[in-house]
């Protein structure tokens, strides 16, 4: 396997002896077998895959005070050690507990792995200070191959996850700092406030609007600051001409002193916006005081605000995709190349599957991520309106268009747009959209001139479209354009060996939302999570995993709590086959069902003995002793 790039695969291996830096050089190297647990492995599967490992770099010491030599010259040279495995005993000089001391006065974020052949002390008693088990594990000689390796990997990239993630941080807050800048250099007075009319945000032109600062209109309440507000601001008499020439205005006409050190009342524009959280939940509202002199401005100054909170949101919600599995690999590898380019994507797959995860992830690694991404679902906008919805109108276009809209095309320009549920499009519109897709121009209703659009387009359905275009329902010029470039999103019982990686994000995440403690899924509750079919996929999975957070009073997510239809079957498929029934007369041997169980563990997870003791619920050295038992190690 390939690293990724730019990540740091440096590991440095401490120790007195030999034959273990020998050992290293072999389990760490990619490609290569030959240890006891191999044969093991191989006994599970056909074929063995050498290559899951990445390219290490490895380092080695034969003494704390080389080691820290090598730490520190990785640290000067800005390529610092991810891993280090060291040996607690190390004669003569220091041992590893205190060039673990050492070590981290220089780089306090490496990850430490302790190994020692002595078995009579707990980790906290050999270190005996709790800032050195920080980013520290304890590992007994012997060890496994595949201990080592899982080991090594899953800290390498952990430690590299950490870099990127205080990356990501100070992006945002560069982000941040960006944006406040922005609304104090557009001229305009721009206040947030919460749901309940708390102002949250005052830009320097908001604070001299109301001649105070930020922090004293914080302080009042939202009756206060209405009231303020009501006594800064009011209707101005306009003469009939004056309003006509207003009239194409998207908010209110207010006159309002703009400061007490002001000569002379001014006529500003009021407008207002609510804003969002990433689950698309109002949350507040956005006011902003346009001095009338600058109108020209407008629409180029709300796409900005509306890219800008586009981006937040982006940063704020969950965008990343879970599956280790073969098929979501492909998916990967079709989304990075649909990255790469401006093809048109159709992505097609069950409902529940994650299209529109797909579609935002393609989108914000291309080269438009700085642009918006507007989600359009055509089988939710009434026939009526899709058009408007789609190309927006002209003020008159028809009854109650007294305004000029723009519409989601209009809006995406220079981003992506993404038409959900396209099967669902009238054929009449159909139409449209192919011109608009051949030309990259659109006309609003009720317009004369045609609109130069730059946009990305992706489509997403569940629909048959091969069977709906020869019933006629579906245009076969627009299929062939839309589906340039076609990608299947497997449904999750195709997928099943990912059940387990979701289950545990979905418990995070929800765990985290609730404030509830629940530490992990017990080995019961993963096995019915796995055995199940998820008609519903993902969207099933996360809403079953949220109501079993909410029900679960204990530190384990336990089997009861999750919906009564996941358990009801599961153990008769997964042992029995689909055919076969618990409820049948005939009496299957106790051995049978055991071995059973134990192969479907470790294929479910991919032959870990760690992950498969702990979906079981036993420990690994059961399994071991199982798999001697029922002679499994000779077997395929």
């Amino acid at each position: 396997m390939e690293s990724r790039d730019g990540w740091n695969n440096r590991v440095l291996i401490v120790d007195d002896q030999e034959e273990i830096h020998d050992d290293f050089e072999e389990i760490l190297k990619p490609g290569l077998s030959g240890s006891s647990t191999d044969e093991l492995a191989k006994s599970f599967i056909s074929e063995v895959d050498d290559n899951f490992l990445p390219e290490f770099e490895l380092f080695h010491a034969r003494s704390g005070e080389e080691a820290y030599e090598i730490v520190k010259a990785g640290k000067e040279s800005n390529r610092p050690i991810a891993v280090a495995h060291i040996d607690v005993r190390m004669p003569p000089g220091i041992d590893g507990i205190e060039t673990t001391r050492l070590i981290r006065q220089i780089e306090k974020d490496i990850e430490i792995v302790i190994m020692t052949a002595y078995t009579d002390k707990s980790l906290s008693e050999i270190v005996r200070d709790m800032e050195l088990l920080h980013k520290l594990l304890y590992i007994r000689k012997p060890f496994a191959r595949e201990e080592i390796q899982q080991i090594t990997l899953s800290l390498v990239e952990k430690w590299n996850v950490e870099r990127e993630l205080d990356e990501k941080r100070r992006q945002l807050t560069d982000s941040n700092q960006r944006l406040e800048a922005v609304l104090d250099s557009t001229g305009d007075a721009i206040g947030m406030f919460d749901i309940g009319g708390r102002l949250q945000f005052a830009n320097q032109w908001y604070e001299g609007l109301f001649d105070l600062t930020e922090e004293a209109l914080k302080q009042m309440s939202p009756e206060e600051l209405r009231a303020c507000t009501n006594k800064r601001f009011q209707i101005p008499d306009l003469l009939d001409s004056e309003r006509d020439s207003f009239s194409e205005s998207r908010g209110d006409v207010v006159e309002a002193i703009a400061g007490s050190r002001a000569s002379q009342r001014k006529l500003f524009y009021q407008m207002e916006a609510p804003v969002r959280d990433s689950k698309k939940n109002v949350i507040g509202k956005i006011i902003v005081y346009r001095d009338m002199s600058k109108e020209l401005e407008i629409e180029q100054m709300k796409a900005e605000v509306l890219r800008l909170r586009n981006e937040l949101e982006t940063v704020y919600s969950f965008d990343g995709i879970i599956g280790k599995s073969k098929k979501m690999q492909d998916v990967f590898a079709l989304m990075q190349q649909a990255a790469e380019s401006n093809i048109t994507v159709l992505i097609r797959g069950e409902s529940g599957t994650g299209k529109e995860l797909v579609a935002r992830s393609i989108h914000f690694n291309s080269r438009r991520k700085a642009g918006p991404f507007i989600a359009v679902d055509c089988a939710a906008i009434p026939e009526t309106l899709i058009e408007s919805e789609l190309f927006g109108h002209e003020r008159g276009a028809f009854t109650g268009a007294s305004t000029r809209r723009i519409g989601k095309f209009e809006s995406a320009n220079g981003g992506t747009i993404f038409l959900d549920e396209i099967g669902e499009m009238q054929p009449a519109l159909q139409a449209k959209l192919l011109r608009v897709l051949q030309e990259r121009e659109i006309q609003r209703l009720g317009g004369t001139t045609n609109v130069n659009i730059d946009i990305r387009v992706i489509a997403a359905t569940n629909k048959d479209l091969e069977a709906a275009v020869r019933a006629g329902e579906f245009r076969e010029d627009l299929f062939y354009r839309i589906a340039a470039f076609p990608m299947v999103i497997p449904s999750l019982r195709e997928r099943i060996e990912d059940v387990a990686l979701l289950a545990e994000h979905f418990l995070k995440k929800h765990a985290a939302n609730m404030g509830k403690s629940i530490r992990e899924i017990s080995g019961k509750t993963l096995h019915l999570l796995i055995g199940h079919d998820w008609p519903g996929n993902v969207r099933e999975l996360e809403n079953a995993m949220e109501r079993a957070v909410l029900l679960e009073k204990t530190a384990v997510l336990q089997e009861t709590s999750l919906p009564t239809h996941i358990y009801s079957d599961v153990f008769s498929k997964q042992v029995y086959g689909s055919e076969r029934s618990v409820l049948t007369k005939e009496i299957i041997p106790l051995e049978d069902v055991e071995k059973h169980s134990l192969i479907h563990a470790l294929e479910v997870t991919d032959n870990s003995i760690t992950k498969a003791a702990h979906a079981l619920g036993i420990s690994r050295a059961t399994i071991h002793r199982k798999l001697k038992q029922y002679r499994l190690l000779d077997e395929d």
